[in-house]
């Protein structure tokens, strides 16, 4: 146990001396300031291009801000992750890095679980970093801006995020390549994202449908079925690393 929360303090570290300090927390902190301002400019832009035609959109609330920032996030937000995370387990298994340091006392589910862990820090730490920034620029553009439901999705968001970073591990460690390993986690966010149209059950309850709730939240609802998706999604980013880690185990450095 002591040796894994070494080997996590070393991926912390070498986070913090790597490229992705400043990809993800940019991008996300990117969208998170540019998405009140966008909100807030929509209408004189839409106006701005339509010229002649008469385009009447509602007025924008905070709630659209919200809605924004998580539309952002769920989409160029989770594959600057899959970018970011495609390589950890893959390129250290090219280069023999992961040879030498499991040849110290770290199990190779210890290895994999902090990698997995660390990355999953710096993707919660940025988007509440994100929702901070988004939350500040839309009071200071909006009335009635209220804290708690982006909080909350923020939360559903991390959620989310970790099934897909819990698939992009388990596909970093299938192969020897980030490209390859990127390709497959970008396929497994396809296939989750089709889950939903397969079944009543799956629309309710796969980790797929958290991005649905995202904006429920934001809108001011909570169904009641959106627990059980965020309990699918504990379950199923766990099942992933523990495939993650038993491939892991049986794959020759």
């Amino acid at each position: 146990m002591k040796n894994s929360l070494r080997f996590l303090g070393k991926e912390l570290r070498e986070i913090l001396r790597t490229y992705k300090i400043y990809t993800i927390p940019g991008i996300f902190l990117l969208f998170g300031f540019a998405s009140p301002i966008l909100t807030k400019l929509l209408p004189d832009l839409m106006e701005n291009l339509a010229g002649e035609i008469n385009i009447i959109l509602p007025e924008m609330t905070w709630r659209d801000s919200y809605t924004q920032l998580f539309k952002n996030l769920t989409q160029i937000g989770i594959l600057t992750v899959i970018l970011t995370a495609m390589g950890t387990v893959a390129e250290e298994r090219n280069r023999g890095v992961a040879h030498l340091i499991l040849t110290k006392p770290v199990s190779r589910t210890g290895y994999i679980l902090a990698k997995y862990i660390a990355h999953l820090l710096l993707v919660g730490v940025s988007a509440i970093a994100a929702f901070m920034a988004t939350w500040v620029y839309t009071r200071i553009l909006f009335t009635g801006t209220r804290f708690t439901p982006g909080l909350t999705a923020t939360g559903l968001y991390i959620l989310y995020a970790a099934v897909i970073l819990a698939i992009t591990v388990l596909a970093s460690s299938l192969t020897r390549s980030a490209i390859a390993a990127g390709g497959l986690a970008t396929a497994g966010l396809f296939v989750l994202g089709l889950l939903p149209l397969f079944s009543s059950g799956l629309s309710k309850y796969s980790p797929g449908a958290l991005t649905g709730y995202i904006n429920e939240v934001v809108a001011g609802t909570v169904p009641a079925e959106l627990w059980g998706a965020a309990a699918t999604a504990v379950l199923s980013a766990a099942a992933l690393l523990a495939l993650a880690a038993l491939s892991f185990r049986r794959q020759e450095l």
